[in-house]
């Protein structure tokens, strides 16, 4: 049986930053609208990792995430 990877949409509208309560990690990613779970998710330690992940996806930073 074969499943459809998601595949996100190439809009900042997608893309959320989530913290866990319990470790105090961060992480920056898309949000499948579909099933609400974040995909690609990349963990963020400094305020450059978010610069290199909208750059590695070629979105416009219009979001203000801080570290």
């Amino acid at each position: 049986m074969f499943f459809k990877s998601y595949i996100p949409e190439r809009d900042d509208r997608n893309v959320i930053m989530e913290l866990n309560i319990c470790t105090g990690e961060k992480t920056i990613g898309f949000k499948n609208p579909a099933t609400g779970k974040t995909e690609n998710a990349v963990i963020v330690r400094t305020q450059n990792d978010i610069e290199s992940f909208y750059r590695e996806y070629k979105l416009m930073n219009t979001k203000k995430f801080k570290v």
